[in-house]
């Protein structure tokens, strides 16, 4: 007995409820994002002066130390020696604990000399420290 073989199964993917798929998980994504409102720059206006207030321009300055290609350091135009910046920095941190100190590097001047420096305000409890680029020096 012969069997006839009937024609060969191809197989296929089904594809015909894939745009159904493709929609519904269209719509799953948009119903369930969240939508970011673009919000402006948030900032908050100066306060009025007040007449009786009056800024000391003193306070204002920053503490300049700059050390020199020698290791020379000076203060605020002084001539002074390493151990002597936490002593002239104590009284002005104390009237503003926040007092910039703006440390000058001469070109020449080792690195070791500036880590003595920085060191030292680290043990004076300096808070903010800027270290200016030879263009913002020059700018000046």
């Amino acid at each position: 007995m012969r069997f006839r073989r009937h024609s060969q199964v191809e197989a296929e993917v089904p594809n015909s409820s894939m745009s159904d798929i493709a929609f519904l998980l269209l719509i799953f994504f948009m119903v369930t994002t969240a939508f970011a409102a673009r919000k402006g720059i948030d900032f908050r206006l100066p306060a009025p002066a007040k007449d009786e207030e009056e800024i000391d321009q003193k306070e204002l300055k920053a503490v300049t130390i700059q050390v020199q290609a020698s290791g020379r350091i000076v203060i605020d135009g002084i001539p002074k020696n390493l151990n002597e910046i936490q002593p002239y920095l104590r009284p002005i941190l104390a009237a503003n604990p926040k007092k910039f100190v703006i440390i000058q590097m001469d070109m020449d001047a080792s690195y070791g000399n500036m880590m003595d420096v920085l060191d030292e305000l680290k043990q004076a409890e300096v808070q903010n420290i800027a270290l200016p680029s030879k263009q913002e020096i020059s700018s000046w």
